[in-house]
């Protein structure tokens, strides 16, 4: 009834102490439906095998692939006519996912998950969307020890991805509120594969090269084993900012909010000069041309334009491997290993390293000697009056451009062995297996950070020329004050052992029960640490990230069964307990889901869920760090009551996780119905609607701007008004609600002589999304809206066509987003909007050449620019690099090699 394909599944994760009630009900339904129905499974030994397949959502195998729950399957071929390259390009295509993290948007100056590429479903965070590979969980991502990074997951050597948009927290584990990815690798393969494939943008920057190469020999059936491994490495250029121009620059002069100064910097270079006693602003000697394009004259002063100095895209390295071995012992029992390794290496740049030279003491501010050989004979004054130098000494607020851009060196490696087995035994179709999965991290800084002291003392002698070239001498002082340091790593372990069982365990006149029970075992480990010398705070313009050594043990069990009420209408029961002890505690959550099918064309469903998310090991780790905010904020309260701040700037804050936690709560709901009245056409259409509890994370920065009120009873201000700390600890806040609709049609049209067209649409409309930060404080809505930490858009959709006429294929697809409320006010105190983000790709694939496949194809084919955004979480101004594409129009070309 659906063009769904089947696959695999996997199931249940968590906890540790279980209630004796629980444990004790499970294993009782358990073992009474083995030893119950012995003489029905002999009854059944008779009749001819039926196959069967298992469904995301579902540990129970079944005939009939549309199931009570909602499944979105985008098949090998699907995913090769999205013209993707990675699992975060693929993903950035559904409907279903908002909020997503892009490693794009990992430059910025806040620490965070940086490197992380994580898929966000229903837009619940990156952490209660569940992503698979196989049906088996990964380690955590080595930075935060949040969501899975997508980087390690290759797509040539995946079959199918199933997405299971539903919350099954039952089925698959406590934390899958948002819904459940499951990447699926190819089975069984033989012969040989080998692709080659390159992209080059438009504009230049942004490009990629891919090979991958894909071998296995022997036959299941007849071999007795078969063996296959996928290698595949891309290398991506770096994209500047400098080569796009709604990317530029931060100086927006008549957008924003109106300040001038909004998106620059005082520490420029030219440096500026301030009087040592006052700390008053003197002027620049390079103004009032400044020197363009980072340093640019706003209102007679010379201000740093950081963004000109950045890049939008990393320059990177992804390599990764996957392989299976699978041997068959008889005719009942298979036995089955599997090894995925990947890397990506990446670097990260950042404007330069700024130094506000005019703040501190006589023994701390950069000081400038006088009758230094840089010191200049006159300044120009912020009323372009250019004015002599008095000889003597000046303070500076300096961007250190002779160093060059700050640069982060990450790499990340992810690895995972799993051993199970899997086959028949007493009647039973079992499926266990035991996984060690590793994520490690590890950041440098490879060029443009600096010792305070050592660069201090250099700055002093005069010899470093804080205005234009240095000499010889003087580099060689600013490269001795250089610090190349790992300046921080990390370690996510996970440890897992998994065994599930499912049969038919009865035979009514509606059909036959069918029963999955399963449990698991799962140790967590967490490191993650920054280096001394960052925490301490000795090295320039680094982001701190809060020290994190935690481990803990989780158990679960749990139970589910497909009971036919009637030939029409079944029942899916589902129920499980996660225990993970100590202050978190066990949760039992039940899954009950309903599918009617009165006629063969259409078909109902309907469920209802509730779920259980315990805090991330960072968030109840009781270590503190002190940092800024990430973005440039007002301080409204300060400039009206204090006459304090009246600009925009970053504000210190210390951040620290909190050990009495309490897990989160998720009650979810769906119904809808699939109607095929013709082969040629179907239809889905489903409302979803998620209500979270007690919701574990830190107050947003953003919520300075929208409830001042509040976040003031975590500031702390000095004497004269100024923020000198905002206390951010992770908190159970109020509540967050969800809901809305998904639609899915197909329609296949046969032109006689000219082929078949097959045109998709899969769109979600969001019906409401509320945010609540304290138990009865103020509801935020954020639908339409840019929101707190995303965007929140109403509508989202992929339209695609595909034109197959003989050896030909053609694919023209829309990706589109509608438009949105804007962060900040304009100039006028009114709200933007944020304009529709709308992407056409085509794609043209050959098909007439023996064992050759040659494809190519435009992305972004209108070169549509990202729309103007005011927000101010992220790095970049201007625009929002968390769902946007930079790269604008781009050109690939890709050839298949294969053979069995």
């Amino acid at each position: 009834m659906s063009n769904y394909k089947p696959g695999t599944q996997r199931f249940p994760s968590v906890p540790k102490k279980i209630t004796s009630a629980t444990w004790s009900a499970l294993g009782v339904m358990a073992m009474l439906s083995i030893s119950a129905n012995a003489a029905y499974a002999q009854d059944k030994a008779a009749e001819p095998a039926v196959q069967k397949i298992e469904i995301t959502g579902s540990s129970i195998k079944r005939i009939n692939a549309e199931t009570a729950l909602p499944v979105q399957v985008i098949s090998r071929i699907e995913i090769a006519k999205t013209g993707a390259t990675t699992a975060e390009q693929l993903l950035n295509t559904l409907s279903a996912n908002s909020g997503y993290t892009q490693e794009s948007a990992s430059i910025s100056d806040k620490p965070g998950s940086s490197g992380l590429s994580g898929a966000n479903l229903r837009g619940l965070g990156v952490s209660s969307t569940l992503v698979l590979l196989n049906g088996r969980r990964m380690a955590a991502f080595a930075f935060g020890g949040e969501g899975t990074d997508l980087n390690s997951i290759p797509l040539s050597a995946i079959d199918r991805v199933e997405v299971l948009k539903d919350g099954a927290s039952a089925v698959y584990g406590a934390d899958a509120v948002g819904g459940v990815i499951n990447f699926i690798t190819r089975k069984d393969f033989t012969g040989f594969e080998a692709s080659l494939g390159g992209m080059r943008t438009d504009e230049g920057g942004g490009g990629d090269k891919t090979v991958s190469l894909l071998a296995g020999f022997g036959n299941l059936t007849s071999d007795g084993y078969n063996f296959f491994a996928s290698l595949q490495h891309k290398k991506n250029d770096q994209l500047r900012t400098a080569q796009r121009d709604f990317a530029v620059s931060a100086w927006r002069p008549l957008e924003a909010r109106g300040y001038p100064d909004n998106f620059t910097s005082a520490n420029t270079f030219p440096a500026g000069m301030y009087s040592v006693s006052g700390k008053k602003y003197l002027g620049n000697p390079s103004a009032p041309d400044c020197a363009p394009p980072a340093s640019i004259n706003i209102n007679g002063a010379c201000r740093f334009d950081y963004q000109a100095a950045a890049d939008i895209y990393p320059e990177s390295a992804k390599t990764n491997l996957i392989s299976r071995a699978t041997f068959a012992i008889d005719a009942d029992h298979t036995i089955f290993a599997e090894f995925t390794a990947s890397k990506n290496d990446a670097k990260y740049r950042l404007s330069p390293t700024g130094v506000n030279g005019n703040n501190g003491t006589s023994s701390s501010a950069w000081t400038y000697p006088a009758g230094g050989p840089f010191y200049p004979a006159f300044y120009v004054n912020s009323a372009g009056v250019k004015v002599p130098t008095d000889g003597k000494a000046f303070n500076v607020r300096m961007r250190m451009v002779p160093g060059g851009a700050r640069t982060n060196g990450q790499e990340s490696n992810q690895s995972r062995l799993l051993l199970g087995s899997e086959g028949t035994i007493a009647g039973w179709d079992y499926n266990t297996a035991f996984a060690h999965s590793v994520s490690d991290n590890t950041q440098t800084l490879t060029n443009g950070y600096y010792d305070r002291v050592k660069l201090l003392a250099a700055f002093r002698t005069g010899k470093i020329n804080p205005f234009g070239a240095q000499s010889a001498e003087g580099q060689a002082l600013l490269d001795g004050a250089e610090r190349n340091i790992d300046g921080r790593k990390g370690k996510s372990t996970s440890d897992i052992f998994d065994a599930r069982f499912t049969r038919e365990i009865a035979q009514t006149d509606a059909g036959p029960v069918g029963m999955a029970t399963g449990i698991e075992f799962r140790r967590e480990k967490l490191e993650d640490n920054s280096s001394d010398e960052i925490l301490s705070g000795t090295i320039y313009s680094t982001s701190k990230s809060r020290r994190v050594s935690e481990s803990r043990d989780v158990k679960a069990i749990f139970a589910e069964f497909e009971v036919p009420l009637t030939k029409e209408l079944s029942s899916q029961l589902a129920l499980r307990h996660d225990s993970y002890g100590g202050n978190i505690g066990s949760s039992t959550n039940p899954k009950v889901a309903l599918r009617y099918q009165p006629t063969k064309e259409v078909l109902f469903r309907a469920s209802f869920g509730t779920g259980f998310r315990a805090p991330t090991m960072k968030d109840l780790d009781p270590s503190k760090v002190e940092t800024s905010t990430g973005g440039l904020y007002f301080d409204t309260i300060g400039c009206t009551k204090y006459d304090s701040q009246c600009f925009s700037d970053q504000i210190p804050t210390t951040e620290a996780g909190n050990p009495n936690l309490k897990p989160e709560k998720s009650k979810q709901f769906s119904f809808g119905f699939v109607w095929e009245p013709a082969t040629a056409f179907s239809a889905g259409v489903d409302f979803w609607s998620v209500r979270k509890t007690d919701v574990i994370k830190f107050a947003p920065e953003t919520l300075i701007d929208t409830d001042p009120a509040y976040v003031e009873n975590f500031i702390t201000r000095d004497s004269d008004g100024y923020i000198v700390n905002w206390a951010l600890t992770a908190q159970n806040q109020g509540k967050e609600t969800k809901s809305g609709i998904d639609i899915n049609l197909a329609y296949r049209t046969k032109f006689e002589g000219y082929g078949k067209v097959t045109t998709r649409l899969a769109g979600t409309l969001m019906t409401k999304s509320e945010q609540q930060f304290a138990e009865g404080s103020k509801v935020f809505d954020n639908l339409g809206k840019w929101g707190f930490e995303y965007v929140t858009p109403k509508w989202r959709h992929r339209l695609s066509a595909d034109w197959d006429i003989g050896t030909w294929g053609f694919t023209l697809a829309n990706t589109f987003q509608l438009h949105h409320e804007d962060q900040q006010l304009d100039p006028n105190g009114k709200r933007p909007t944020v304009a529709s983000y709308s992407l056409w790709d085509l794609q043209a694939a050959y098909y007439g050449f023996k064992d050759i496949k040659i494809s190519g194809g435009i992305l972004n084919l209108a070169n549509t620019k990202p729309p103007f955004s005011n927000q101010t979480l992220t790095y970049f101004a201007g625009f929002d690099s968390t769902y946007v594409d930079p790269r604008g129009r781009a050109f690939y070309v890709r050839l298949n090699y294969a053979f069995k």
